[in-house]
């Protein structure tokens, strides 16, 4: 299209292009701007001709703009504006400005859209939607009106990429896009900031209870199945919702409260929404502060390993330690396991934390076998986690050359839970540990869902009965059933079975009349640090010594 009130130029120029049977273009000359703004709305301009006087109209007028110049002067090429074509120009020439000016276009648009949007879904991508959302809260401080961010995030969906492989996966994301365009309007804005996490800006709901409806509406529509296979899969979402300004004033902020709502959303079962609330700000604070706090305990040696001892019904002999971790904090004093094994789960500081943990246990056992005490099995937990860790096998090796110990006395104690998350990388791992010469424990049966068949096919040494059905075996006779039940299903396993939590002498003769091998408890001792350790295992063994002389009966070993 040329721009132009000179009807003899653009004569010429048809006739020159006419002259070239195979060209693709054909000249039409618009005299005003307003008219060819019309036409190029339409789509049905490729690229201007413009003289000087018109390029300023054209600054933004979304197709390719040549300078149709008086004078073969092509000083003004290469200011990345306009291309520039002499009037002259032959017929070849102009062909070629075209289709130059045409795709460079073309190629300038294609990258731009890729900068900007998600290359699958076509939604915005994070430093656009983050682009949309400034513009956005600067249109609601302008005119009063109320925006809102919402965070989502999917439940559940490494699974589908990690079992039905990633095509699935990009259809259920172009599929989550599809829905939640039918229930937002055109001038919401979706955002994808993730593999699996989307964001919204909806601007001008007027009313709470309208963002209420929005929010229902999105978790509704993430609840249906989504179809894979032509089977139908749920997954859900957790969505986290942030106010401006109350949520926040920033961009950053704004993401961030949303992204913090969501995770306390995901506390919950099923497709969730919540709105973000100052509580949960400080409590992230101190999360993230309990957290930095973890990760320097591991540097400066912060930790401890206490041992509880495990006794033998038959002789009453101590014949097992089982070593759990303890943090010194500096501000809190001494924190049992419960109070940061989650975080350190959740964060991966597991891994490092459960190999120190292995690294102390076999370092203790070595001392107290140079201290001429009677061999003990010294049991560390170990997490899922670090089980599949890659590290694992060679670190364990490494490590029992270096302290020189027998791997007899090592002993894992393993979760019914984590043994029956992947049976198969579990048991292959489980064979080259006991390659090594170390045994394996089943820690808290009873609380997993482990078949006697399963159980059957691991290399595992004893069964830990959980400390909950222990606790009433004095007083409720189905109790000391479901306990006895257990024992004997250990002992068709050929497994020595120890009883967790025996607090009380009446629940320690119940479990030696059911036929169980080891107790361990606090009726025996609480966990103990490595040097109380000592002084106990000396005074127990004195003790020991003199009740076999006043008597032989091997009850009065134990009290």
């Amino acid at each position: 299209m040329l721009l132009d009130s000179d009807h003899g130029a653009f004569v010429q120029l048809c006739r020159r292009l006419s002259a070239v049977k195979s060209s693709l273009f054909v000249l039409e000359r618009q005299e005003s701007w307003h008219a060819l703004q019309t036409e190029i709305n339409r789509g049905e301009v490729q690229a201007v001709l413009a003289r000087a006087e018109n390029l300023a109209l054209l600054a933004d007028c979304g197709v390719p703009v040549i300078h149709l110049a008086n004078e073969p002067d092509f000083s003004g090429i290469g200011n990345g504006r306009h291309d520039t074509l002499w009037d002259q120009s032959s017929s070849s020439e102009i062909i070629r400005c075209f289709q130059y000016a045409i795709e460079r276009h073309r190629l300038r648009s294609a990258l731009d859209h890729a900068a900007s949007y998600d290359a699958l879904t076509g939604t915005c991508n994070r430093q656009m939607f983050q682009d949309r959302l400034k513009q956005g809260m600067r249109r609601a401080l302008r005119t009063n009106q109320p925006l809102a961010v919402f965070f989502i995030d999917l439940d559940n969906f490494r699974h589908v990429n990690d079992t039905l492989g990633h095509s699935a996966g990009d259809d259920i994301i172009c599929e989550v896009v599809s829905r939640l365009r039918s229930v937002l309007r055109n001038t919401d804005t979706i955002g994808r900031m993730g593999s699996d996490e989307f964001a919204l800006v909806i601007e001008d709901y007027t009313t709470a209870s309208n963002l209420l409806q929005i929010a229902q509406k999105v978790t509704n529509e993430m609840a249906e199945p989504f179809t894979v296979n032509r089977e139908g899969l749920l997954l859900g979402c957790s969505v986290g919702i942030a106010t401006y300004p109350e949520g926040g004033q920033t961009v950053d902020s704004l993401l961030l409260h949303a992204n913090l709502a969501m995770l306390q959303a995901k506390g919950q079962r099923g497709c969730n929404f919540h709105f973000y609330d100052e509580r949960i700000n400080l409590q992230a604070h101190s999360l993230i502060e309990f957290e930095s706090a973890l990760r320097q305990a591991l540097r400066r040696s912060e930790f401890e390993l206490h041992y509880q001892p495990r006794v033998e019904l038959s002789t009453g002999n101590i014949v097992g330690l089982e070593g759990l971790i303890r943090w010194r904090h500096p501000e809190r004093g001494l924190l049992g396991p419960n109070e940061f094994i989650p975080l350190a789960e959740e964060t991966g500081l597991i891994v490092p934390m459960g190999y120190w943990v292995i690294a102390r246990a076999c370092h203790d056992l070595a001392r107290l076998q140079k201290m001429g005490t009677p061999p003990v099995h010294i049991a560390v937990n170990m997490s899922f986690r670090q089980f599949q860790d890659s590290r694992l096998l060679s670190t364990v090796k490494r490590l029992l050359e270096r302290t020189g110990i027998d791997p007899h006395w090592l002993e894992f104690e393993l979760t019914e839970t984590a043994v029956m998350q992947q049976p198969e990388q579990v048991l292959m791992t489980m064979d080259g540990m006991t390659g090594l010469g170390v045994r394996f424990s089943l820690d808290d049966f009873g609380t997993g869902f482990s078949s006697f068949v399963h159980l059957h096919s691991l290399p595992i040494n004893l069964l830990k009965i959980d400390r909950s059905f222990v606790k009433g075996i004095a007083e409720r006779t189905a109790d000391r059933q479901l306990v006895g039940a257990m024992i004997d299903m250990g002992h068709s396993l050929g497994l020595e079975v120890v009883a967790e939590g025996v607090e009380q002498r009446e629940q320690l003769e119940v479990l030696r009349s059911l036929g169980c091998e080891q107790v361990q408890g606090y009726f025996i001792s609480p966990a103990l640090s490595f040097d109380e350790l000592c002084y106990f295992m000396d005074a127990y063994s004195m003790g020991r010594d003199e009740a076999l002389k006043t008597s032989n009966k091997v009850s009065t070993l134990i009290s």
